[in-house]
């Protein structure tokens, strides 16, 4: 059975990290990601009530001072990768989601490509010793992250392919990759070893998979008859009351 991580950032937003996660517990979930990561202790309050944190994110895309993309900014890409792998692995976690950031002005695609396959090389290498993986995620540009210098999904395979460890992958979110391709169910079935994680949401809108045009229940049989073992993030707004999205997302996806 695949393994579901609502994002408890999105869920329950009135209470604290450790009342979220028992109420997503309650709902029939036993995993959580996060959009923290800077705070241990606070990560570790998410372990409560059979819950368990599976991923964080590691750096947001508009983070200019730390993104991979420029070569400039290597030294404090690596000390943020450490500091927060810190964090995650003091709370049990042991991956997290990269983003390559804006496209830098006055440097050219090349250099950008470039440097980002060399700063994801190092953290994971460094990474890799501490037995910690990292997903590079590509995100639309159409919608949600204007400038963004990843947006493709067969780029971003292209690259953890040269990085070439295997503690570097990539993160499918369907709902971004929704908007900017279509022959999803092809290139995931036949790319479920360099993806390490999944994202899901309704297109449009970022709400609840079941509110949209993506057939998530098909695109789920694929990906679990692939022999896929990782996690697959809900990472949408709900419109719905928190506890009666995430039911209705357990019921969509046949896991109840």
């Amino acid at each position: 059975m695949l393994k579901i991580c609502p994002l408890i950032d999105l869920f329950f937003t009135d209470d604290d990290l450790a009342t979220r996660a028992a109420k997503i517990a309650d709902c029939g979930y036993s995993f959580v990601e996060t959009w923290l990561g800077a705070d241990a202790s606070e990560l570790k309050q998410i372990n409560n009530s059979g819950i368990q944190l599976v991923s964080i994110v590691m750096n947001f895309a508009t983070d200019a001072p730390v993104a991979p993309i420029n070569p400039e900014n290597r030294k404090r890409f690596l000390e943020r990768m450490d500091a927060m792998a810190d964090s995650a692995l003091a709370a049990g976690c042991r991956q997290g989601i990269v983003t390559a950031g804006q496209c830098v002005e006055g440097l050219c695609y090349q250099t950008q490509r470039a440097s980002l396959v060399e700063s994801l090389a190092e953290a994971g290498d460094m990474l890799s010793k501490r037995g910690f993986s990292i997903n590079l995620e590509p995100l639309n540009t159409e919608v949600d992250h204007a400038g963004y210098f990843l947006s493709s999904p067969l780029e971003g395979l292209a690259i953890v392919k040269e990085v070439g460890l295997d503690n570097v992958k990539m993160l499918y979110d369907i709902y971004h990759m929704t908007i900017m391709t279509g022959n999803q169910f092809e290139f995931i079935t036949h790319n479920l070893s360099k993806i390490g994680h999944f994202h899901v949401a309704g297109v449009p809108g970022r709400h609840e998979p079941k509110k949209g045009e993506t057939n998530y229940p098909f695109l789920l049989q694929g990906i679990e008859q692939g022999g896929y073992d990782g996690y697959v993030g809900l990472e949408y707004f709900p419109l719905l009351e928190s506890r009666a999205s995430l039911l209705q997302t357990r019921e969509y996806f046949g896991l109840c």
